[in-house]
């Protein structure tokens, strides 16, 4: 396998930060880029001056690339798509502080996708803080048939709206929630 060294057009974490903050977890990222999740991560740690696999890089580069064109960043709400002017639903919402990433405030806060659309709601959280999993119900009917999966906080953009509800958006639509594994109570 051919290797190169980091150079201006790859930097393995400066790429790990352009995909957290399009909010896309490492197993759907991989999945987008057609790589592993082995083959991901082996790039992402990858430290300064060090070798990696120039296919890789080059799969992690196009797909970041291509979801930076259609995805808003979560870090700033702009989206790629030439219009930076226009105002997003979401733009004018506080964030939460990483204290308030808890379950009594986590717990029941709509999941919208990136086009505004519901794709669920936060059922449970495991831990607190920057570091919590929140447990996502995705499709059913009022609660009944929906499909419990874990995403970590840092995937979502929590926020307030005008009135106080919390709520977060997603950069994954409602078939890509359900496509992730189910959650199961240990």
């Amino acid at each position: 396998m051919t290797q190169y060294t980091s150079d201006a057009h790859h930097q393995p974490k400066g790429d790990h930060n352009r995909r957290l903050s399009l909010g896309i977890g490492a197993e759907t990222f991989a999945s987008e880029a057609g790589i592993t999740l082995d083959q991901l991560q082996a790039y992402e740690r990858t430290a300064p001056d060090a070798d990696y696999d120039p296919d890789v890089a080059d799969r992690i580069a196009a797909a970041l690339e291509r979801l930076e064109q259609n995805l808003p960043n979560l870090q700033t709400g702009i989206s790629d798509d030439g219009d930076h002017d226009a105002p997003r639903p979401h733009d004018d919402h506080p964030r939460l502080q990483p204290s308030e990433l808890t379950a009594h405030v986590l717990e029941g806060a709509p999941i919208y996708d990136a086009r505004d659309r519901q794709v669920g709601r936060i059922s449970h959280v495991h831990g607190s803080g920057s570091l919590a999993e929140v447990i996502v119900d995705v499709g059913g009917f009022f609660g009944l048939g929906a499909k419990p999966v874990a995403i970590p906080v840092s995937g979502l953009d929590f926020m307030r709206d005008h009135s106080g509800r919390v709520h977060a958006l997603t950069l994954l639509d409602e078939e890509q929630l359900k496509a992730l594994p189910e959650h199961r109570h240990n």
